[in-house]
């Protein structure tokens, strides 16, 4: 079900209201105005809001109605019995639609199921603790599809400390799926053996572009267009610097003393995929990672969420943070932020990573 069919099923007492309209307008009104309307529309209301079982039990009390009606009406019999087919048309309509609705939710929650299972495949959950760092971690789909969206995430602990990237390839489906395994592979191959920021961005870069070379001219039209805004972190092994390399990427925020800041990442680099177009531009960013501190790297699912009037969301201005900083509590917060903020009505997926030092040790 859509997020459309989800609001109208939180008014179940509809149905039971209109009916009541039906008894009423029997009782109070000419023999002329009957009830069979609001019957029938309660029928079909009823299975929009209610189950299959409810829907059944308001298209038999509605033909009850307007049965025990005719009954006491001035109507010739072949009114009567006109008037009683309609209404008992109208009902096994609604019956008909409750069916199919409950075919296609049955439908779509093996297709929900395949695509979480599919996007577990591709992105697995990521340790929680990794070196002198606790990690968490945190995907959303957006909640007006059921497609597979192309926001990623992945951290591995290197002999250059704790490497960590997050990144959001272009479009969703197989084809972005395609480009996802792409990237974290070559992320999981490369970040433990190259030196630095900049050439482990070169080898994902490379590894986009090859992949797009390989899907060119196949199904996967997605896949052989593909690039990746991207965030390359790298806490060094005693856990007290951070270093920033922005593909095109949002930047990180800190969460520190109960205050959010938003780090400068400098001149962005193009995105994965795209590097040749500017080669040579941007490079890594170096800042202070002391204790007591969690650093929050987001998509822009979370920096492009709108209210209702068009503002989008921001961590420093709308997210109140954890007193204590704990990774797995932040996120927990920020999306329950972005849900209020948003009222639920979201079209891009979410992906969160925030890192802490374990216990806060210096």
């Amino acid at each position: 079900m859509d997020e459309r069919h989800s609001r109208i099923q939180q008014y179940p007492w509809l149905s039971p209201v209109l009916l009541a309209g039906a008894v009423g307008l029997e009782l109070l009104t000419p023999a002329i105005i009957n009830g069979a309307a609001l019957v029938a529309v309660a029928g079909m209301v009823a299975a929009i809001t209610t189950t299959f079982r409810d829907t059944l039990l308001v298209v038999t009390v509605g033909v009850a109605i307007i049965f025990v009606a005719a009954l006491f009406s001035e109507f010739t019999d072949f009114e009567k019995g006109v008037q009683i087919a309609e209404v008992v048309i109208a009902g096994a309509l609604a019956l008909a639609v409750r069916r199919m609705l409950d075919r296609q939710s049955a439908s779509f929650s093996v297709v929900r199921s395949t695509v979480e299972t599919l996007q577990r495949a591709v992105l697995p959950p990521l340790p929680t603790i990794v070196g002198p760092m606790t990690v968490a971690c945190r995907y959303e789909a957006a909640s007006t599809e059921a497609r597979i969206g192309g926001d990623l995430y992945a951290v591995e602990e290197t002999p250059f400390g704790l490497r960590l990237l997050i990144a959001d390839v272009r479009g969703r489906g197989l084809g972005a799926v395609s480009a996802v395994s792409v990237i974290v592979g070559a992320f999981r191959e490369r970040a433990r053996s190259e030196p630095d920021l900049v050439g482990l961005a070169e080898r994902l870069d490379l590894a986009v572009a090859r992949s797009r070379e390989q899907y060119a001219g196949s199904f996967a039209a997605e896949a052989a267009e593909a690039f990746a805004t991207a965030l390359l972190v790298e806490i060094d092994p005693r856990g007290t610097t951070l270093r920033l390399l922005s593909c095109g990427h949002p930047a990180p925020y800190l969460l520190r003393d109960g205050e959010m800041c938003q780090l400068d990442t400098g001149e962005a680099t193009p995105p994965l995929g795209m590097r040749d177009l500017a080669p040579g531009t941007g490079g890594p960013q170096s800042c202070d990672f002391p204790a007591g501190t969690t650093l929050l790297c987001v998509t822009d699912g979370v920096t492009e969420a709108r209210n209702t009037a068009g503002t989008f969301y921001d961590p420093c201005r709308d997210l109140r943070p954890v007193p204590d900083g704990d990774p797995e509590r932040l996120i927990g917060a920020l999306f329950s932020s972005v849900g209020r903020w948003t009222k639920g009505e979201r079209d891009d997926d979410m992906a969160v990573v925030a890192v802490a030092r374990v216990g806060g040790r210096a």
